[in-house]
């Protein structure tokens, strides 16, 4: 099933994607529902970021590949970070609005996952039954803030850093998809999420461990080989993951 968040009419809300159709949620997106009513077509509709988060946590350094770029050991644990719920950014509107306090934008091609229901202290074995769907992400970051700083609070945390969707695909294994990283047309990144060091369910049931995700809340599973490649404002970034999409979005200034 695809899902979508949109702006259909003056009013925000959840759909259901069948070809260029969509169709009314009868229940509770993050509980049980049906489809409805058609509403109109895609093109009639803005697509929004497909996630109501409380929480955005993201999972740095979890490719083989990437680590054998940057020559450093495999972390022992998922490397977390948190971003604010104001780093999201919608499909198609310009990203990154780059503030004036750094001059060294760069980007990661990401897929993440969207939970449907409260995950607290969940095993690995089941914590994929707590995700809604999946979706591409762009984990943005200010490079030069992060090596002033040597940490990860304003380098990835700032406004609008994280661009998401376009939509939500409920129903394929997060474990073996092609993701690839473009930037103007260029193939930056080109990998697979088989490559991971920890899985999604991973992920998820380690985080669970020590702050309950809330449905809506979105999981960040790091980057493959490639990320950190830098952009400057105009240029325009796709991240597209097989069975789900391209994200489109252009580098703005802030």
């Amino acid at each position: 099933m695809i899902l979508a968040k949109v702006l259909l009419g003056g009013e925000a809300r959840w759909t259901i994607v069948e070809g260029d159709s969509l169709f009314a949620i009868d229940g509770d997106v993050y509980g049980e529902f049906t489809g409805g009513r058609r509403l109109g077509a895609l093109t009639e509709a803005k697509l929004l970021a497909p996630a109501d988060p409380v929480t955005i946590i993201c999972c740095g350094l979890n490719y083989y590949d990437t680590l054998e770029q940057l020559q450093i050991e495999a972390p022992k644990e998922p490397a977390l970070f948190y971003k604010p719920c104001s780093a999201l950014v919608n499909p198609g509107d310009d990203t990154c609005t780059i503030p004036a306090i750094s001059d060294d934008p760069r980007y990661e091609a990401e897929m993440c996952a969207v939970i449907k229901r409260r995950a607290w202290k969940v095993t690995e074995e089941h914590a994929l039954d707590y995700v809604l769907g999946y979706t591409c992400g762009n984990d943005m970051t200010l490079w030069d803030l992060y090596q002033k700083d040597g940490r990860l609070t304003r380098a990835k945390g700032y406004y609008h850093s994280a661009p998401l969707g376009p939509v939500l695909v409920t129903d394929i294994n997060p474990n073996g998809l092609h993701i690839q990283g473009r930037v103007n047309g260029e193939i930056i990144q080109d990998g697979n999420t088989s490559n991971q060091i920890f899985s999604t369910a991973r992920i998820i049931s380690h985080v669970s461990q020590f702050v309950p995700l809330e449905p809506g809340d979105v999981v960040f599973t790091g980057t493959p080989k490639g990320g950190h490649h830098p952009v400057k404002v105009g240029d325009v970034i796709e991240v597209e993951i097989d069975g789900i999409g391209v994200l489109k979005n252009t580098v703005a200034a802030a």
